[in-house]
C-alpha cells in the first residue's frame, strides 16, 4: 500500500527500439530514463527491465521476468518503430493486459508506425490492450495510463478475493443468491462457507473484559449512544469474533445474511469492518460485499451501501440509504453518528447518520450468475442532506434526468443494493468488465 493507504498497482515497464535502421535508437536509453521519472512519482509500484529490447529474446525474457514478478499490467515503451514479433513474445507467457505507449518526438522514430503494426496482432490474439501515443509526459496519457493501472489492479485484487459467505442469501431476496461458481469463474473470487454454528462458537470466546474495553473505544468515536451496555458488549463481541475469525481463514471481505435472526446484531460490526478494510455486506449480498473490497483497495476508505430508495425528479436526484450499517469515516463528522436500536426490529443497534459530505461519487450495483454478470455502474455528485430516511440515506444528484437513470437501471437488470464511493471510478470499471468479459453499463 502506498503512503495514502491506496494498494498499488503492480506496473512492469519495459522500453523497446529496433536498431540499425536509423531510427534513433541511440536515444531510447535516454527516453526510457526520462519516462521512468514521471512514473516513478504515480501511484504505481514500478518493476521495470533495465536495458531496453532490441530484439525477440530480450522480448520473450521480460515477459517472462514480469509473469514471475506477477505484475498487474505491462507497460511497453515504443521509443522507435517496434516489430510486432518483439510484443507477440512478450506476451506468450500470460494473460497479463499490456499498455503501449508510442514515444511521439522526432519523426524519424515512427514509434506510431509501429504502433499501429503491434495493434492487429494483439487484436487477433485476443490480448487485453491499450494503445497511446504522445510525448513523454503527455497528461492525457499518463491519465489513461493510471485508469489503465487501476482495472488491472482490480482484476488481481478480485482473483486473490478471499470472502466469507455466512447464511447464503435471505429468503426473501431469491435475486441476492450467490453462484459460488460463477464468481470463481468469472470473477475469480473464492467463496469461503461459513456455518451460523461457526458465528455462534466465536462470540461465545469472547470474554466480557476484552468486549467492554472494545465498546467503550466505540462509544467514544460517535456523537451519542442511545443503546444499553448489554446490547453494546454484545456487538463488540460479534466484531471481535469475526475479526479474529477473517483473520483466521484469511478473508478479505464477509457477507453476512443477517435476515432475521441476526438484524440488528450486525450493522455495528458490518460498519466497523469496511472502516478496517474487510469489504462487508448485510443480508447476504456477497455481491456488494466484493464491491465493498474494491472500492477500498482503489482509494483506501470504506464505501457505504445504500439501497436505491426514491426519486426527486424535480430536483434531478436519487435518494440512497440502509437500514443503519454505514460506517463511521462515510459521516461529515463523527458527531453526527448516533448509535440506537434498529429501526426494523427494535432493539440491537443500527448506525445512525446522514451522509452529507458532498463531492463526486460512484455508485455500482453488482449481480448475476456464471450465465451473465452485470455492473450498473452511476456517477453523480453527493450534495447534503439530513435524516429524511432513518438510515444512513445519502443524496445523489445526477446530469441525466433520474427517470430515464431508473429506466434504464431496469433494462440492464440491476438490483436495489447500491455500493457507494467517493472518486469517480466509471472508466476503470468499465474497463474491468471488458478484462473480465461481464457486462458492465455506465447508466448515469
Amino acid at each position: 500500500m502506498s503512503e495514502k493507504g491506496m494498494f498499488l498497482p503492480y506496473t512492469g515497464i519495459v522500453a523497446m527500439a529496433f536498431p540499425g535502421y536509423y531510427l534513433g535508437e541511440e536515444k531510447a536509453l535516454a527516453k526510457y530514463s526520462e519516462m521512468l521519472s514521471y512514473i516513478q512519482e504515480l501511484d504505481l509500484k514500478v518493476i521495470k527491465v533495465d536495458q531496453v529490447v532490441t530484439d525477440t529474446f530480450g522480448a520473450k525474457d521480460a515477459g517472462r521476468f514480469f509473469a514471475e514478478k506477477k505484475v498487474d499490467f505491462i507497460f511497453v515503451v515504443l521509443t522507435t518503430f517496434v516489430p510486432d514479433h518483439f510484443i507477440a513474445e512478450l506476451v506468450d507467457t500470460g494473460d497479463i493486459p499490456v499498455f503501449l505507449w508510442a514515444v511521439e518526438r522526432e519523426m524519424d522514430c515512427i514509434s506510431l508506425v509501429g504502433a499501429m503494426l503491434i495493434n492487429p496482432t494483439l487484436y487477433e490474439l485476443e490480448k487485453h490492450y491499450q494503445l497511446h501515443a504522445g510525448d513523454i509526459g503527455d497528461s492525457d496519457v499518463l491519465g489513461s495510463l493510471m485508469v489503465f493501472a487501476r482495472a488491472a489492479m482490480m482484476k488481481r485484487v478480485l482473483r486473490n478475493m478471499r470472502a466469507g459467505y455466512m447464511g447464503e442469501n435471505p429468503d426473501i431476496m431469491f435475486s441476492m443468491a450467490a453462484d459460488e461458481y460463477g464468481l470463481k469463474k468469472k470473477l475469480g473470487v473464492t467463496v469461503v462457507p461459513i456455518r451460523d454454528f461457526e458465528y455462534t462458537k466465536r462470540v461465545e470466546q469472547i470474554s466480557d473484559k476484552d468486549a467492554r474495553n472494545d465498546w467503550n473505544n466505540v462509544k467514544g468515536e460517535v456523537g451519542e449512544v442511545r443503546v444499553s451496555e448489554k446490547d453494546g458488549i454484545e456487538a463488540s463481541k460479534t466484531f471481535l469474533s469475526m475479526v479474529d475469525l477473517t483473520k483466521e481463514l484469511r478473508l478479505n471481505a464477509l457477507s453476512i445474511n443477517c435476515w432475521s435472526h441476526l438484524k440488528s446484531k450486525i450493522c455495528l460490526p458490518i460498519a466497523r469492518f469496511n472502516d478496517h478494510g474487510i469489504g462487508a455486506g448485510c443480508e447476504g449480498d456477497i455481491h456488494s460485499t466484493i464491491v465493498m473490497r474494491l472500492f477500498y483497495v482503489l482509494n483506501g476508505r470504506s464505501a457505504i451501501n445504500g439501497d436505491f430508495m426514491r426519486l426527486y425528479p424535480d430536483e434531478n436526484r436519487i435518494l440512497f440509504s440502509h437500514c443503519g450499517a454505514g460506517s463511521f469515516s462515510m459521516a461529515k463528522t463523527r458527531d453526527d453518528i448516533t448509535l440506537h436500536e434498529s429501526i426494523e426490529t427494535h432493539d440491537g443497534i443500527g448506525v445512525f447518520f446522514p451522509v452529507s459530505q458532498t463531492g463526486i461519487i460512484t455508485a455500482v450495483n453488482l449481480i448475476g450468475s456464471r450465465s451473465e454478470y452485470r455492473l450498473s455502474v452511476l456517477v453523480g455528485e453527493a450534495v447534503e442532506t439530513d435524516m429524511v430516511y432513518e438510515g444512513n440515506p445519502m443524496l445523489i444528484g445526477f446530469e441525466r434526468p433520474v427517470k430515464e437513470i431508473l429506466q434504464s437501471a431496469v433494462r440492464n437488470g440491476a438490483g436495489h443494493h447500491w455500493s457507494i464511493a467517493y472518486g469517480d471510478y466509471s472508466a476503470e470499471l468499465e474497463l474491468l468488465g471488458k478484462f473480465l468479459g461481464i457486462d458492465c453499463r455506465i447508466l448515469s
